[in-house]
């Protein structure tokens, strides 16, 4: 009787360790690999059209694993905005056997994806434009993606650009730069059992995710914000030149350069989606803003102060004069400095 105890205690330990040490030994291992030829991005959209090769490489013995290769490389993109399940078996160009049980697919990919702007910074903001692909029938405890990491060192590529094609890094027409390529593997956790009794209420499943970080190119910037900032701002500059009983002159060039610096902040947001919080472009313009009504209010009271007659308080209408003309310049470049 203790003997027989004895034996069920054993094969009550021993069980869940072969029972784990077959998942393990069962688990497909999927090499995954992505190159990029074409990213454009639509800003104002939150979504971006990419076009891509991929490749998958994994040994699969059926009859251990109880899933088929077509299972395997039954692909989701989880951040496209149009894409069928079970599509990535039409962008197919080539499967082969390269090894016992071992098995090569390669397809092509073009098509929009979402991404998930920051627009805080603009316009040196840097968006991530991520590719996340999932397996969509195989969980993580049966199916791992893994970066085909030698395939890029041995293609020489730099470790900060892995995926990336020489045509996408050398592109020169285009309004952004590429600073770099991360490819990472996570897993996506879905709390549901989408109402199925024999679905479990949690599941996840193995994802690989591609991430292109690209920033705005400085020059645009400079040209199409800071020089029509700084034509606007400059015409307010005269009022600190006219005499103080030219009331009417520096009021029509204040007046003037509030309603053209206000209509250009409208021109630049145009490009911008519709977003709920305060941008760096927006703080320089209210500086902007800021520097137009204190060049008027300087404006009245100059003007008062002359009209009064008194010579004191004419001279010292003109020494305002002479110190707001070295204050309102090194307002508007600290503020550009500080806000970025």
């Amino acid at each position: 009787m203790k003997y027989r105890l004895f034996v069920l205690l054993v094969l009550a330990f021993l069980l869940p360790l072969q029972s784990s040490a077959e998942q393990q030994k069962d688990t497909i291992k999927i090499t995954y690999g992505l190159f990029l030829k074409k990213v454009v991005p639509n800003f104002k959209e939150g979504t971006f059209y990419s076009e891509f090769y991929w490749w998958a490489k994994f040994k699969n013995d059926s009859a251990s694993t109880g899933w088929k290769n077509s299972d395997i490389i039954n692909i989701e993109y989880v951040n496209a905005c149009q894409s069928e399940i079970g599509s990535s078996a039409e962008e197919i160009q080539e499967e082969k056997v390269i090894g016992e049980n071992e098995y090569y697919y390669t397809g092509y990919h073009q098509g929009d994806f979402y991404f998930n702007p920051d627009y805080s910074s603009y316009p040196f903001d840097i968006q991530i434009l991520n590719i996340t692909i999932e397996n969509t029938l195989i969980p993580s405890n049966e199916l791992v993606f893994i970066i085909d990491t030698s395939s890029f060192l041995n293609s020489g590529a730099d470790r900060n650009f892995f995926g990336l094609s020489n045509d996408l890094l050398q592109a020169k027409t285009t309004n952004f730069n590429i600073s770099k390529s991360l490819i990472s593997t996570t897993t996506g956790l879905y709390n549901s059992n989408f109402g199925d009794p024999e679905f479990p209420n949690q599941s996840s499943y193995s994802r690989l995710n591609v991430g292109v970080f690209i920033n705005r190119s400085f020059v645009p910037f400079i040209t199409k914000l800071i020089i029509p900032l700084a034509i606007i701002l400059f015409l307010v500059y005269f009022v600190f030149f006219i005499p103080a009983d030219k009331i009417d002159i520096a009021a029509g060039l204040t007046v003037t350069s509030l309603l053209s610096a206000i209509a250009f902040q409208l021109s630049v947001n145009s490009d911008l989606p519709e977003i709920g919080y305060i941008i760096y472009v927006d703080k320089v313009f209210y500086s902007c803003y800021f520097l137009i009504a204190i060049s008027m209010a300087e404006s009245l009271y100059t003007f008062y102060l002359d009209k009064t007659g008194d010579e004191r308080k004419m001279k010292l209408a003109q020494r305002i004069d002479k110190i707001s003309r070295f204050l309102f310049p090194i307002i508007f470049v600290a503020s550009i400095y500080l806000f970025a």
